[in-house]
């Protein structure tokens, strides 16, 4: 026998999945009418062709070039600026041309050739040194500038 009074009040009511998923849907409908076609907020027109659309781009992309300075003659005018600041790489030439000389004379004896293979080692050995050399004094200048600039800021500074 039933209860006459109504429901049992321990029993709940559950929203089904499908219940909730209907909400969803019309929700979603809703938010999909209110929606702008794309581009109605930038005010593009949707019946260009591909030509006019290239040519928007192009002149785009120039005024995006000429406003950052991102042009041929900038181009140049940057690289000549940097390879003016680098400087010139010194290239020491050592003569192989002794060795290989020597190397055919006697190509069953190699060892008479030694005397120009020292040498030309020594060449080598000597240009080696003096790039690093070249380095060690560069950074030693950099290092200076560097504490004459911490110096000359303590110095100048108004804590003293």
């Amino acid at each position: 026998m039933g209860n006459v009074f109504g429901p049992c009040r321990n029993e709940k009511k559950s929203e089904s999945v499908i219940n909730l998923s209907e909400s969803c849907v019309e929700r979603l409908k809703r938010e999909e009418s209110d929606k702008k076609p794309p581009g109605a907020e930038l005010n593009i027109p949707e019946n260009l062709s591909e030509k006019e659309w290239m040519i928007k781009l192009k002149c785009l992309d120039d005024a995006h070039s000429n406003t950052f300075g991102l042009t041929i003659p900038n181009f140049h005018k940057l690289a000549d600026q940097v390879q003016s600041q680098i400087e010139q790489i010194k290239i020491v030439y050592c003569d192989s041309n002794a060795i290989s000389q020597c190397l055919q004379k006697n190509s069953c004896c190699s060892i008479k050739c030694k005397p120009e293979m020292d040498q030309y080692i020594d060449c080598i050995d000597a240009a080696r040194i003096g790039i690093i050399k070249e380095r060690i004094e560069c950074e030693l200048k950099e290092k200076r500038k560097e504490e004459q600039e911490i110096v000359g800021n303590f110095l100048n500074s108004d804590s003293v």
